[in-house]
């Protein structure tokens, strides 16, 4: 009996050693999502109290009992929040999270995959990205050729025809999905560098901003953003004291209120569109074609093949960025490259707007 309860004790031992190591991991994973935000972005769910713990914890399905046993503290109102909220689901007594978490080991079969296609999509582009950059040149924007490559092409252009293709789902939030709706998933290792597209729309007018963790310089107000957006559709131009003051140090419109960033008309007539076009529908093409989905991420059946895209192109787009950063044919902006020596005016090299 003694040794019976002995092993209990040891057992009981190793499991709360070993999920105090994955507590220890949580920070390494990076958290990816591909959304519509109505209540609250689920990022922002993860933040609360110990959430992010039992996302892990519920990787496995586990009854509260169980994770009682661990040691993990909970409260109903927390579960409730994550059940509601889609993050985890309960099957008889047994919890367990929906969303995919990727170990270090799977990530990077994923990115093995992913660089791989993007090596493979390179070459395929390659002419009308060098025709893409030749006009940016010609239109005096080689300073924004980073931030609408990525952003305005592989961040936006690829999303958008792929989703009027019915490849990957719409993201509206709706009664049944309140809180979020897309694609959410986390994973390890994070990337040395990545970045992604912020954007705000008014009627038929978006403004965009490349963004990444690694720069030091960013938008200093998105109320205040909307608001330039707002001015510019009205007038043409920027022309309230409040949105000169806030963005007057970032180069983003002359002294007497004229446009300084890149604005794109999305019809035949705007060039640049046309070619960023091309460069997308040649990504997509790939994707479409090329990609055979049931030989990727075997191990989470539950996703949809739209949400396979979704993470998997996600990866492919870094991949490409990183390429073609390798074989000189694309550069960082100085906020990216160098952010220590980056300034306030070299946020325009990151910001451009759209009218459909």
């Amino acid at each position: 009996m003694r040794k019976f309860i002995l092993l209990i004790l040891i057992l009981g031992f190793y499991t709360q050693l070993a999920y105090s190591q994955i507590k220890d991991t949580i920070s390494n994973y990076d958290e990816i999502c591909f959304c519509n935000i109505g209540l609250i972005h689920p990022m922002g769910i993860l933040r609360l109290d110990n959430n992010k713990e039992l996302i892990f914890a519920l990787k496995n399905k586990r009854t509260l009992h169980e994770l009682e046993k661990l040691g993990i503290e909970y409260s109903e109102s927390q579960i409730k929040l994550l059940q509601l909220s889609g993050l985890i689901e309960k099957k008889d007594s047994f919890y367990q999270t929906i969303i995919p978490i990727f170990s270090d080991k799977y990530t990077k079969q994923l990115r093995k995959k992913s660089k791989q296609i993007a090596e493979n999509i390179i070459p395929i582009f390659k002419k009308d990205y060098e025709k893409f950059l030749s006009i940016l040149n010609l239109k005096g924007l080689q300073r924004n050729s980073y931030s609408l490559f990525f952003a305005f092409v592989l961040d936006g252009l690829v999303w958008d025809i792929m989703e009027n293709n019915g490849e990957i789902s719409n993201s509206n939030i709706t009664k049944e999905n309140p809180f979020w709706n897309g694609t959410f998933w986390i994973l390890k290792p994070k990337r040395n560098f990545s970045c992604g597209t912020n954007s705000l729309t008014s009627d038929n007018f978006s403004i965009n901003v490349n963004w990444s963790d690694n720069s030091r310089i960013s938008i200093s107000s998105y109320s205040m953003l909307r608001e330039f957006l707002n001015d510019y559709k009205e007038n043409g131009k920027i022309t309230k004291i409040e949105t000169f003051k806030e963005f007057r140090d970032n180069n983003l419109f002359d002294k007497n209120g004229k446009i300084q960033i890149p604005v794109i008309t999305k019809n035949d007539s705007d060039i640049v569109y046309l070619e960023s076009k091309k460069i997308a529908e040649t990504v997509v093409e790939y994707l479409s074609t090329k990609v055979d989905y049931t030989s990727i991420l075997i191990d989470y059946p539950n996703l949809s093949k739209g949400q396979k895209t979704i993470i998997l192109y996600h990866e492919i787009m870094w991949d490409i960025l990183d390429i073609m950063e390798d074989n000189k044919l694309l550069q960082r902006p100085i906020a990216f490259k160098a952010p220590m020596k980056a300034k306030k005016k070299d946020l325009k090299d990151l910001v451009f707007i759209v009218k459909k």
